[in-house]
């Protein structure tokens, strides 16, 4: 006799996503973005500009800016200095495999994830190792519990 096949489905970003994340507007200091950051735990905030998402700002960008020798560092900075590249956009349904390797390949650190054209969350590796280790524990232990 066979053992039944555990059957499994592809999470979507809605398994990990951080809900209704902290934001901050472009034109605010980047002494206002890491002291949001620091009150709240996080490494990225989503950035708006009038109330319409623009891009994202990290923890990593705002000490890349801060180094001895940058050349915005004797400056008064703004999140909008630090805010060039294109944010990672996806849909709150999209399959984790696709956003997960794309996140992998393009080295990116974080995706906002958007529900019906507004910001619903944000997914970081942080959230992805996270929920992988914990999806992970709960494979070895159904495999631990179908062998008892």
């Amino acid at each position: 006799m066979s053992k039944p096949r555990n059957i499994h489905h592809m999470p979507t970003l809605a398994a990990l996503m951080t809900p209704f994340p902290y934001h901050i507007d472009i034109s605010a200091t980047v002494e206002e973005a890491l002291a949001l950051m620091e009150e709240h735990g996080v490494h990225h905030l989503p950035v708006t500009r009038d109330g319409d998402l623009e891009t994202v700002i990290s923890r990593r960008d705002i000490e890349r800016a801060n180094a001895p020798g940058h050349r915005l560092e004797e400056q008064q900075l703004y999140v909008h200095d630090l805010c060039a590249r294109r944010p990672y956009i996806a849909d709150i349904h999209d399959p984790l495999d696709r956003i997960l390797l794309a996140m992998a390949e393009t080295g990116i650190g974080s995706v906002l994830v958007m529900r019906e054209g507004e910001l619903a969350g944000i997914v970081t590796v942080t959230d992805a190792l996270r929920f992988c280790s914990e999806y992970l524990a709960d494979l070895a232990r159904q495999e631990d519990d179908s062998v008892a």
